[in-house]
């Protein structure tokens, strides 16, 4: 019995080996190769990308594909048995994307396409600074660098196109001066293009950066252009001569003389392109106004600095007329006693005035606006996006009649107005019958212009005035040093409860950057351009 069992054991055995013995000579049949995956995330090295597959066993190559549009076109097509790869002579500072494929010895094996994601190339090492708005116009660039190891004596013009720098549109040597300030301006370029600017040391590539010119100022039979016309004089006897409707072009990077001139025909004085961030000054010797008699007539200001005494206006309307508009666009308006004087003797009315994207400082006895007269009205105020700081007195209208609408938005204050005996509004005998409405303002502080420094009190409006005009705030503050005697008809709707230098970066000389963190206007208050980004 014993024998008999370890027979069948041994029958058993035999049976198990032979299974196993036939099961290793099947034949399992071939699979598509699996997608290439990634070990490592893609990474970009100076102008190389460099990349890390977990390896396949049965993958006799691998096709690596570079595309720097999604794919829509293929720059650099690679093919390689190893799974990890660096793909060298890339432009810097670029975003690539990336796909590989496995390949078996019989394609129809091979992987589907695996998206292995986009990287960028690292930033040529370079002492040129970087490109802004401001240093681009229609037709030059300004070029600027550290001035650090070997002297930039060189910088050429390539199309935007030419990635890899290979044919220069033109070649400027820098002079002494260029290379003690860091900084040349290269001319004759065409607007509206798109150019690379590259920095060389005795031949040897510095830096490059990518310039977007301008697009021309488009300009009519309406255009008097005086750019490039250095007469600092020639700018009112322009006006005289030019006929109505006109726009009359400015130098951006020149400054004008105006003794005086009467408004007889609308006008615009537009300035031309400038690195200048002042545009075309004009230096107010004498006055604007509107000529008597004259009817619908429009004076408009767009990007001009107009810069005057502490004893002039900038208008001084002292005969009758009717004009249409009086517009300050994109402009800065300095230093006048007050900004616009309207006569106790006048007869008229100017139907609107426009404040936009502008700053008006030190404005130093009179107001921003000033009527005098009972028979006189300015009817329409419309200020946007403008800076006002240290100016005595804001809005005055001595008119036996009421105007239409005030409409402030946008906009900062600051040192506005004069401590004291000054007021916001001083309208005696004036309404506004379609009220005042103050959106996303900031109010500082009233302006200590003697230095007394004996606090910050002033005036909204006179308890009297304004009985019959409604006052609208919305989303405006306050500051705690805006101390109002007479406070506003309605109540402002936020108080901050910090100081002027605790809000903004420089106020007293016209810096109103946000350095509060913790304002709750910081995107949304005041003068756009001051706002957080």
């Amino acid at each position: 019995m014993k024998n008999i069992n370890i027979f069948k054991t041994l029958l058993v055995l035999v049976g198990v080996l032979f299974f196993y013995s036939c099961s290793e000579n099947i034949e399992y049949p071939q699979t598509r190769l699996f997608r290439p995956v990634l070990n490592k995330n893609l990474l970009g090295v100076q102008n190389t990308v460099s990349i890390d597959m977990g390896k396949l066993k049965s993958a006799v190559y691998y096709k690596i594909e570079v595309s720097r549009d999604t794919f829509k076109t293929i720059i650099k097509s690679i093919d390689t048995p190893e799974n990890k790869f660096i793909i060298n002579n890339l432009l810097w500072n670029t975003m690539y994307q990336v796909r590989a494929t496995a390949f078996a010895e019989n394609e129809m094996y091979n992987s589907k396409v695996s998206d292995l994601g986009a990287v960028r190339t690292e930033p040529f090492p370079s002492v040129l600074q970087p490109a802004v708005s401001s240093d681009i116009i229609d037709t030059k660039a300004k070029v600027h660098w550290i001035v650090a190891g070997a002297e930039v004596t060189s910088v050429k013009v390539f199309a935007g196109d030419d990635d890899y720098l290979e044919t220069p549109l033109a070649s400027y040597n820098t002079t002494a001066a260029d290379k003690l300030a860091g900084e040349i301006i290269i001319a004759s370029l065409t607007p509206g293009t798109k150019y690379q600017l590259a920095i060389y040391s005795d031949g040897v590539i510095r830096g490059w950066n990518f310039y977007t010119t301008k697009i021309p100022i488009p300009i009519d039979d309406t255009y008097i252009d005086l750019r490039g016309i250095n007469d600092p004089d020639i700018l009112i006897p322009t006006m005289v001569s030019a006929a109505p409707g006109s726009t009359i072009l400015l130098d951006g990077d020149f400054t004008y003389n105006a003794p005086s001139y009467s408004f007889d025909k609308s006008l615009k004085i537009l300035s031309g392109y400038s690195f200048n961030p002042a545009g075309a000054i004009i230096n107010v010797t004498g006055s604007f106004s509107f000529a008597s008699g004259a009817d619908a007539v429009s004076a408009i200001f767009d990007g001009v600095t107009l810069t005057g005494s502490t004893g002039g206006y900038l208008v001084n309307q002292t005969k009758d007329a009717t004009a249409e508009l009086l517009k300050f666009n994109n402009c800065k308006i300095n230093t006048f006693r007050g900004l616009a004087r309207l006569r106790s003797s006048n007869t008229g009315a100017l139907n609107n005035v426009e404040i936009n994207n502008s700053i008006v400082s030190n404005i130093l006895d009179y107001a921003v606006f000033n009527n005098e007269s009972s028979n006189f009205n300015y009817l329409n105020v419309l200020i946007t996006k403008s800076t006002f700081y240290q100016i005595r007195r804001f809005l005055k209208n001595k008119s036996a009649g009421d105007m239409n609408s005030i409409i402030i938005k946008d906009c900062t204050f600051s040192e506005v107005v004069g401590v004291g005996g000054n007021y916001f509004f001083d309208f005696p005998s004036t309404n506004v019958t379609n009220g005042v409405t103050f959106e996303n303002v900031i109010i500082g502080r009233a302006w200590d212009y003697g230095g007394a420094n004996s606090g910050y009190d002033s005036y909204f409006t006179k308890s009297s005035q304004l009985g019959n005009t409604n006052f609208s705030f919305t989303n405006t503050y306050k500051t705690s040093a805006a101390v109002f005697l007479d406070p506003p008809p309605a109540p402002i709707n936020f108080n901050y409860s910090k100081t002027i230098t605790d809000l903004w970066n420089d106020p007293l000389n016209g810096d109103f950057t946000f350095i509060d963190s913790g304002f709750q206007g910081l995107k949304t208050c005041g003068d756009p351009r001051w706002r957080l980004k």
